[in-house]
């Protein structure tokens, strides 16, 4: 009888887990895509260069605007109805933005977009905290935003470009609309925050005032605080060299053209992926948390600082440290279970969530400034982007002085396997 309630658990827990990477997929176009949603932009709709920066960006902005009070939402009412009814006002963004023509109804759509669907990678992570040992968070969290992330990636580029092309700017994100509709009715109907016959978590009654009080509190642990400010490199030093400065140094330093540079693009973010699924269970193979985050760290901080260091380096080595880079740079996986150890269950969503708020400000801040260090040297394009290079090491450099000091929690106990 155990056996057989145990294998329906798994099952049960195997569907969960294939709509939430469904869901997460679909979700993670409009936020991958935006090179090719900006090229159809401009021919689609003839929205000007200018304005591109605004529309793109404003989804980010609006998901790191709502981080906060959405954690009060998931700590209140659970992973499951909170993104279910969130994702309701991102369906109905994706339709305005599919329909508008102008920038700033296009813009309005994006916000509607970012404010819908700011937790879906917060969500993964608490639903795979109610269904798996706390010693599995991290490896099962870290496969299931690889596997995502590697589809969504891959499909945000040319399949999405011969879409738009192929039936339209219009028709492809309504067709986008109504799958993440779908997706969200599965999570609504199918999804629990929890296995079968385990009743969601006794939480303390509380006000909002207080459940916004508790942020402050929680901000006053020494140990919150320092894989907060670790936070910040969790997202921000891929997103700038990979996913902003890696094309446009690939061509005008080593003259790549803009498709071979594509393609390196490209890799860059498989082997990133590739190192997310490779996180997962690394802290359970070395028993920690905080040396897998400092050991990406290192790497990082190597790697970067090689490429800053070093005169007109051939291609070939180039490659190598960028791709070296890519792959040792996502540790989410592994901070966020370090961050959840310090707080309560009911204060699960305000941590994850305070990480992301973290994350995604920082990296509007250091493309922001490494922007102006490329347009202060842009005479000299290779030394630019070696300062880039250089700057983003010192930010990673930082952040891991100060979470060096905050206290491990090993995901295993005292001689646990």
């Amino acid at each position: 009888m155990a056996d057989a309630a145990t294998a329906g658990t798994r099952r049960a827990a195997t569907r969960v887990f294939i709509i939430l990477c469904s869901f997460l997929t679909l979700v993670q176009i409009n936020r991958v895509g935006g090179g090719v949603i900006a090229n159809g932009l401009i021919d689609q709709r003839g929205i000007s260069p200018a304005a591109l920066g605004g529309i793109i960006g404003a989804m980010s902005l609006a998901a790191a605007a709502v981080q906060i009070p959405m954690g009060v939402l998931f700590d209140r009412y659970g992973a499951r109805i909170t993104t279910s009814v969130l994702s309701l006002i991102a369906v109905g963004g994706i339709i305005v933005f599919a329909v508008a023509e102008t920038a700033t109804a296009l813009t309005g759509g994006r916000i509607l977009i970012g404010i819908g669907h700011a937790g879906a990678v917060t969500t993964v992570y608490l639903i795979v905290l109610g269904w798996t040992p706390p010693d599995r968070v991290a490896t099962i969290s870290a496969r299931m935003i690889a596997i995502s992330g590697a589809l969504s990636g891959t499909l945000a580029t040319a399949p999405l470009a011969i879409m738009l092309q192929s039936v339209g700017f219009t028709q492809s994100f309504l067709t986008l609309a109504a799958a993440i509709l779908i997706m969200t009715a599965l999570i609504y109907f199918c999804v629990r925050d929890h296995p079968p016959g385990i009743e969601r978590p006794e939480r303390p009654p509380e006000k909002l005032t207080t459940a916004f009080t508790a942020i402050l509190t929680m901000m006053r642990n020494p140990d919150i605080r320092g894989t907060l400010i670790m936070a910040s490199c969790f997202a921000a030093p891929f997103a700038t060299i990979g996913g902003l400065w890696a094309g446009p140094y690939l061509r005008e330093v080593h003259g790549l053209s803009q498709t071979h540079a594509g393609y390196v693009l490209l890799a860059m973010v498989l082997v990133h992926n590739a190192g997310t699924l490779g996180f997962g269970p690394l802290d359970r193979m070395f028993n920690s948390r905080k040396k897998v985050v400092l050991a990406s760290c290192a790497a990082m901080i190597v790697t970067l600082g090689v490429l800053a260091i070093l005169p007109n380096p051939p291609l070939w080595l180039a490659l190598v440290f960028l791709l070296l880079f890519c792959v040792t740079a996502p540790f989410f996986v592994v901070l966020a279970a370090h961050c959840r150890g310090f707080v309560p269950d009911h204060h699960a969503g305000r941590a994850i969530t305070g990480m992301s708020l973290v994350g995604v400000g920082t990296i509007f801040l250091i493309q922001w400034v490494t922007g102006f260090i490329v347009d202060f040297a842009a005479e000299e394009a290779e030394t630019a982007y070696r300062l880039v290079f250089a700057t983003v090491a010192g930010l990673v450099l930082i952040a891991a002085l100060f979470y060096a000091r905050v206290r491990d929690i090993p995901p295993l106990p005292p001689g646990g396997s």
